[in-house]
């Protein structure tokens, strides 16, 4: 057993808890509230071990709070971020099903608004999109949900088309022939993330067999 022997404020968001033996534990104010610790109080070393487990996962928790402060994460995202800041993974796995289930990470809710912004700032077809999704760790069935959502039937002609006739002034403007302006949109379009079809079809909208008008 390890008897409590001083108790002191490290600063405003820990304590230092020193045994008779001259060990040290550094807690979490929080962790030690909630433990309800006391000077000359005995604890056992397997006691002791949990508290300090119970202390990492406080503190991993806390960066994660602060990641998810700044913006939603996926859950991939959030678990990256936490291994590259050197926790315990299977704390890290622990803490992010924890958030998981108090709704603080929702991949779907992630998924979703990751949507919304890249379709709407940079005009992607459904396939760049699920690509960057699945960069991003999302299940394949909420990729294929999220998809059939923001491009309903007929809706990525539409964005190519606004893409297209962006990017086809540039092209113009260097003088190519409407042949290479017709291959140029089309490749480009592809790595837009669009089906070959709405690429085709946009560049026949847009070109046709005559030089494209402003």
């Amino acid at each position: 057993m390890m008897r409590i022997e001083k108790i002191e404020k490290k600063d405003e968001r820990n304590v230092t808890i020193t045994f008779e033996d001259g060990e040290k534990l550094y807690l979490a104010y929080d962790i030690f509230l909630k433990n309800g610790l006391r000077k000359n109080e005995e604890i056992s070393e397997s006691r002791f071990a949990l508290l300090i487990e119970e202390n990492q996962k406080f503190h991993l928790k806390q960066k994660a709070f602060t990641y998810l402060g700044r913006r939603l994460h996926s859950a991939y995202e959030l678990k990256i971020k936490l291994r590259q800041k050197g926790y315990n993974p299977d704390f890290i796995a622990q803490v992010v099903d924890e958030l998981k289930s108090g709704k603080y990470v929702n991949d779907y809710e992630f998924a979703s608004l990751y949507a919304d912004e890249n379709i709407r700032n940079k005009l992607w077809g459904r396939k760049k999109l699920e690509a960057e999704l699945f960069k991003k760790g999302i299940d394949r069935n909420i990729i294929a949900q999220v998809a059939d959502e923001k491009f309903p039937a007929g809706s990525e002609f539409d964005k190519a088309l606004e893409l297209g006739g962006k990017k086809i002034k540039s092209l113009k403007s260097r003088g190519m022939d409407n042949e290479k302006l017709r291959t140029k949109l089309i490749s480009f379009l592809i790595t837009k993330g669009y089906d070959y079809d709405v690429c085709r079809r946009v560049t026949d909208t847009l070109i046709g067999d005559s030089d494209f008008v402003e």
